[in-house]
């Protein structure tokens, strides 16, 4: 008789989370792709959905929310599944912090983990004052987001302050980071608990970095130095699974993100090490602790 699972994710058709189902077939698992946006939670029969699931625990690869409501209700129903005994990989407290750049930051620098300077504010004229104050050249993010969607860098004074002041229109909110020159490189490093599994360069012809941004991938051989700053960042966010982003600068290395949802696919283009099949094995171990 086969096992339950299942796999938390806004896109069920996804190819790393097809992938990482087909990881648990092999392992005779019946996997239920269980989507957030499709959830009716009825608050007398929602924990039917989750009584058959053996071992008791989900792998979650996104709540898949833009809208400030939708995000809070999607944290919501992870917290209500974490009520009946089901243990998250990632948590839902790992994914309030690390999708959240804010949260991300205060925890790095909290934990002493190298992180650029970084503002954060509602107001227009605040934030204009804040560019100058990071040395006229930062890097404006959204507050939640990733691919790299989104993110502008100002290094004008003129262009900041139509970009601001539009964006203040919007309500929008201020992450201001100071542009840190990393040479139009970073490193993605894979973590899982307490091991850095593998990692890439990530090389692009402008200083944006990512691949969905068009950076190609370039093989790394991690140093103890860029596994053990891996490992710390994930851990200070309290996420498990984790994708941590590093730069090589003038002042060391800095970490710049930690994403709870890494991706894995460009990863697995520059190491021969079964990437899907080391998340299962990691999932699959812990829930059961």
């Amino acid at each position: 008789m086969k096992k339950n699972s299942m796999i938390i994710t806004p896109n069920p058709s996804d190819f790393e989370v097809q992938t990482l189902a087909k990881q648990l077939e092999k392992r005779d698992f019946k996997v239920e792709l269980f989507v957030p946006a499709d959830c009716i939670v009825d608050i007398d029969t929602f924990s039917e959905k989750f009584k058959d699931l053996n071992p008791k625990g989900a792998l979650v690869r996104g709540f898949g929310a833009a809208a400030t409501q939708k995000i809070f209700f999607r944290l919501d129903i992870l917290t209500a599944i974490e009520e009946l005994g089901i243990k998250l990989i990632n948590s839902r407290q790992s994914l309030e912090i690390a999708s959240d750049k804010f949260l991300t930051s205060i925890f790095l620098k909290k934990n002493g983990i190298p992180t650029p300077k970084t503002i954060i504010c509602e107001d227009a004229t605040k934030a204009l004052a804040n560019f100058e104050k990071l040395g006229g050249d930062v890097i404006l993010k959204p507050l939640y987001g990733s691919k790299g969607i989104g993110i502008t860098r100002l290094n004008d004074k003129a262009f900041a302050e139509n970009v601001i002041y539009t964006l203040g229109q919007l309500n929008e909110i201020f992450y201001l980071q100071e542009f840190v020159e990393h040479y139009n490189r970073d490193i993605r490093v894979l973590v899982l608990g307490n091991e850095a599994v593998a990692g890439m360069y990530r090389v692009a012809d402008n200083w944006k970095t990512n691949i969905f941004a068009g950076a190609s991938m370039k093989k790394i051989e991690l140093t103890p130095e860029l596994k053990d700053l891996a490992i710390k960042a994930a851990q200070v966010v309290k996420t498990e699974i984790a994708g941590v982003d590093i730069i090589e600068s003038e002042k060391g290395l800095q970490v710049i993100e930690v994403n709870s949802i890494p991706g894995f696919t460009a990863l697995q283009q520059v190491t021969e090490i079964n990437l899907a099949k080391k998340i299962i094995d990691y999932f699959l171990k812990n829930i059961k602790k």
